[in-house]
C-alpha cells in the first residue's frame, strides 16, 4: 500500500456505497427532526417542552453522526476489486483460515472499520486478526493475540 493510502482511510466500493445509503438514510431523519421541532416549538416555552427538547437531542446526534460519515466518505480512498491482489491477504481481500486447535474454518473479509460487519463476515483492517493475516501468503500460519488468548490460524485460501 502506497504513503498516499496508509494516510486515508479506506473503503472497498460496496462499503462507500453502503456508507452513502446511511448518509442518506439518516439525512431523512435529520429532516423529520426539524418538521418535529418545527411542530413541537409551537407548544410554548421551549425550555420546559419535553417534545421540543427530544426532537433538538435527536436532531443533534442525527447530524452529528451524518456529518462524521460524510467527511469519512469525502477523505476515503476506495479501493476497487481491480486494485486488489490475490497473493498475499491485504485489504479487500477474502480470506479463509484454519483454526489449529479447534479444526474449524472461518472466512474473513478485510475492510475499512467504518465498514466492518462482524455478523457478514467482514472485520476491519486494524482487528488484532486482520492485523496478523496481513502480508500472509497461503500455507502460512498466523499466531494473533485474541481476547480468547492466541490463537493459530493457517492460511487455506485468499480471494478477492
Amino acid at each position: 500500500m502506497s504513503k498516499e493510502t496508509t494516510n486515508k482511510t479506506l473503503l472497498t466500493e460496496e462499503g462507500y456505497e453502503r456508507l452513502s445509503q446511511k448518509v442518506e438514510e439518516i439525512q431523512g431523519k435529520v429532516q423529520q427532526n426539524r418538521e418535529d421541532m418545527s411542530r413541537t416549538a409551537k407548544n410554548g416555552d421551549l425550555s420546559e417542552n419535553a417534545g421540543f427538547m427530544a426532537a433538538k437531542e435527536s436532531y443533534e446526534g442525527h447530524l452529528s453522526s451524518m456529518n462524521e460519515l460524510r467527511d469519512v466518505l469525502n477523505e476515503a480512498k476506495v479501493i476497487g476489486k481491480d486494485d486488489i491482489e490475490n497473493d498475499r491477504v491485504g485489504f479487500g481481500n477474502s480470506v479463509t483460515v484454519k483454526d489449529l486447535e479447534k479444526d474449524t474454518r472461518y472466512t474473513y473479509r478485510i475492510v475499512g472499520k467504518y465498514e466492518a460487519r462482524m455478523e457478514h463476515g467482514e472485520i476491519s483492517l486494524e482487528s488484532p486478526v486482520a492485523q496478523g493475516l496481513m502480508e500472509k501468503e497461503q500455507g502460512d500460519i498466523a499466531e494473533i493475540d485474541t481476547p480468547a488468548g492466541k490463537t493459530r490460524y493457517e492460511v487455506i485460501e485468499i480471494s478477492k
